[in-house]
């Protein structure tokens, strides 16, 4: 019994571990002032932040499809490589065509292990019967990986400020090597399928791509899997009020007159917080329905973008900017939970990176559109517009919440 909950532990703490190197990117704060001091516009940046998640769109399905076929470790290693190569490819580089190229490579990377980590880590705790403790394992995992970014945005800070960009982009590329390493150590346990939605003859008969892919297909077009895409829509949304808001923030703060350290401290305070939020995220998302906490982030999100608008302040809209890009680490923990208590293991990373397809589709077109509201009119206007797309995402969960009849995660 000891050496069992040794090696369950032991699996735990390699989890945690994988999340520090996925979430350790010391140019994550950075890259934008990087590439404007190239003479990239932030119309372009808009472009190739576009590019990137265009890419993830391109590879979300077949990257799953290659994880439940081949292991998600493997689809895991491919991805860190690709990352290390892109931040190479920094270096090397100063114009928009290749750009356009590195943030295709830095997207397709990112799709190789989109899901594939969750879906690691939920299928162990399956097969050791343990999917209860999937929201507290995964919000530490994501609180620990907040904090390993927002400590290696910091760091990035000051390796810039103390050396150059090319150390920057050199420890970045060791890093995500560091990562594929650490990668071999988790073990890949397969559980035997549950049965929990639908018939998945297809994925235990033939371990064949085109056997997931059919799986997937009937998955999709069932009511249960059918009803899950409002939820995708709905999330996604209110993720395009946020997440080009990361980026954009460097050159808003910029503009106020910080300075790159200063900066650099911005976004690690948002980790900080953030793994804050996750920690939290754990207790709350077994206490509280998705439905509940969608409203209630929606809501208070859209109030601090709008007090964002307003641009009262330095410390008003740096404490509006540290709690939009915290506080839905909450959210995204119930949405991820749900989703899981929702799929069949053979499918599990395939049936994350539909999800994740639908996400990138959406925030890729808000990244271009973004940029082009922020040229054209500027910041508040763009901050009032997105903050609105928050309420839109709502009906969609909603449909998937009040119509869908899926499983709801119950603390056991």
């Amino acid at each position: 019994m000891n050496l069992l909950k040794f090696s369950k532990s032991k699996n735990d703490n390699l989890y945690y571990t994988l999340s520090i190197f996925m979430n350790l990117d010391v140019q994550r704060s950075l890259f934008v002032l990087y590439l404007l001091q190239l003479g990239i516009t932030q119309g372009e940046i808009g472009i190739l932040q576009s590019f990137l998640f265009f890419s993830c769109v391109a590879l979300e399905i077949p990257s799953g499809l290659l994880a439940d076929r081949y292991g998600r470790k493997l689809s895991l290693i491919i991805g860190f490589l690709g990352l290390s190569i892109s931040g190479v490819g920094f270096l090397l580089f100063s114009s928009f065509i290749p750009f356009a190229i590195i943030f295709c490579l830095f997207g397709a990377s990112i799709a190789m292990g989109s899901g594939s980590d969750r879906a690691l880590l939920y299928d162990n705790l399956l097969a050791e019967h343990r999917t209860e403790q999937y929201p507290k394992i995964l919000s530490r995992a994501r609180a620990i990986g907040a904090i390993s970014l927002g400590l290696s945005m910091l760091l990035g800070g000051v390796l810039q400020d103390t050396w150059s960009w090319d150390i920057v982009y050199i420890a970045f590329a060791a890093s995500k090597l560091a990562g594929a390493f650490v990668v071999t150590l988790i073990p890949e346990i397969h559980p035997q399928p549950t049965l929990l939605i639908y018939d998945t003859k297809n994925c235990t008969d033939n371990h064949d791509t085109s056997g997931i892919l059919n799986s997937l297909v009937t998955f999709y077009v069932s009511k249960k899997g059918a009803f899950l895409i409002p939820l995708f829509v709905g999330y996604a949304l209110f993720e395009l009020a946020t997440v080009p808001l990361f980026i954009y923030g460097q050159p808003f703060f910029s503009m106020q007159g910080l300075e790159v350290p200063l900066i650099a401290g911005i976004y690690a305070a948002v980790e900080g917080i953030s793994a804050i939020m996750f920690i939290a995220a754990g207790f709350v998302c077994s206490r509280y329905s998705l439905g509940l906490i969608a409203v209630t982030t929606t809501a208070i999100v859209a109030l601090l973008l709008f007090t964002l608008s307003l641009n009262i302040g330095i410390i008003t809209s740096v404490v509006s900017f540290l709690l939009i890009m915290s506080i839905p680490a909450i959210y995204e923990t119930s949405y991820e939970t749900y989703i899981h208590a929702n799929i069949e293991s053979p499918i599990r990373a395939s049936c994350v990176s539909a999800a994740n397809l639908v996400n990138s589709v959406i925030i890729g077109i808000s990244y271009t559109v973004f940029g082009g509201l922020l040229d054209a009119y500027g910041f508040s206007l763009t901050l009032i517009i997105v903050a609105a797309s928050c309420f839109i995402g709502l009906l969609g969960v909603s449909a998937t919440l009040l119509l869908g009849g899926q499983k709801t995660f119950k603390k056991q």
